[in-house]
């Protein structure tokens, strides 16, 4: 069967590849067009008259003079009660289990273990990595985020698994934020 096919396929790609290629020269090919005459006293140019300067590129002052002196502004710097700038949140504290109105946080229900990283195992890193994440209403894990690590290649495989963790819904039905894990990478002897 693969005999036939070469048999009648390779003349057929080669008469059909022979066609395209006397279409594309029929397409293209030179026809005489009657151009109208130039018109007289039109010049384009494209080039500048001046010549090169010797020295390389032409630097131009600057049109704009800039004054020696700043002028002075006034500022008022009353102080506000809105914060300005970052706002910077407190290290991991210790969440209480059960927030009030939030239900019993518990354990998840489901707990994926996160690998030993092969890149971290390769390195001989080990060490005590923190994970703070928010549990939804229904018991998901959102927003995971390492707040502390050895090194960052424990990173993805624990935010990885963190993430499909699930726990049971919150009896008062809202969310659960804050919750902190910790997670102890030992490389065994």
């Amino acid at each position: 069967m693969t005999l036939f096919r070469w048999i009648v396929g390779a003349p057929f790609a080669g008469i059909v590849t022979a066609g395209l290629f006397l279409l594309m020269a029929f397409l293209i090919r030179e026809k005489p067009v009657d151009l109208p005459p130039p018109i007289e006293g039109l010049i384009v140019k494209i080039t500048t008259d001046e010549p090169p300067p010797e020295g390389g590129r032409k630097i131009r002052p600057p049109s704009e003079t800039i004054p020696n002196e700043i002028p002075e502004t006034e500022l008022d710097f009353t102080k506000s009660n809105t914060p300005s700038g970052p706002i910077v949140r407190p290290g991991p504290t210790r969440v209480d289990p059960n927030p009030p109105g939030a239900g019993a946080v518990g354990g998840p229900t489901i707990r994926i273990a996160p690998p030993y990283p092969e890149t971290c195992r390769s390195r001989g890193v080990e060490g005590l990595v923190v994970v703070e994440f928010d549990v939804t209403p229904e018991g998901n894990v959102v927003n995971p985020r390492v707040v502390d690590t050895p090194n960052a290649c424990f990173t993805r495989p624990i935010l990885k698994a963190v993430s499909n963790w699930k726990y049971a819904p919150a009896s008062g039905g809202g969310m659960r934020y804050g919750v902190i894990e910790r997670f102890n990478f030992q490389l065994e002897d």
